[in-house]
């Protein structure tokens, strides 16, 4: 398992604002300079377990906040999917989703999007994995 931003994709079908794209390289570099995250490392890291023949499964999270549990945060296979669209999810979610996965043979060899379950996007959207 295996926790890391949206900016990792699988298999190449995510699909990325221009805004997020700029706040990504920005970020990225800033934060590679500070010596604070590099961004290329965690890009590595995935690229390494998405090659890995064990069992493995890599969630990506959205923004996360702080709150009473809303539920299960809904999934998609891609970034840019509506339904994640909201890019938000309660800590205690996220740490659910986290758990529940290590049991859940749908999600072996996945990447998985989150978004809470509660939010706007996840409401209008509602439904299973795309």
């Amino acid at each position: 398992m295996f926790s890391c931003g949206w900016h990792i994709t699988r298999d190449g079908k995510d699909v990325y604002s221009r805004r997020f794209r700029l706040y990504a390289a920005v970020f990225g570099r800033l934060a590679k300079l500070a010596r604070v995250v590099d961004v290329d490392d965690q890009v590595e890291a995935c690229r390494r377990i998405f090659a890995s023949d064990t069992g493995w499964t890599v969630v990506r999270g959205s923004d996360l906040e702080e709150g009473e549990s809303q539920g299960l945060p809904v999934w998609s296979r891609h970034v840019g999917d509506p339904v994640l669209a909201s890019n938000l999810t309660r800590r205690v979610d996220y740490a659910q989703f986290m758990v529940e996965a290590v049991d859940d043979d749908a999600l072996v060899r996945e990447a998985p999007a989150i978004v809470g379950r509660l939010t706007p996007s996840a409401l209008a959207h509602a439904g299973g994995p795309a």
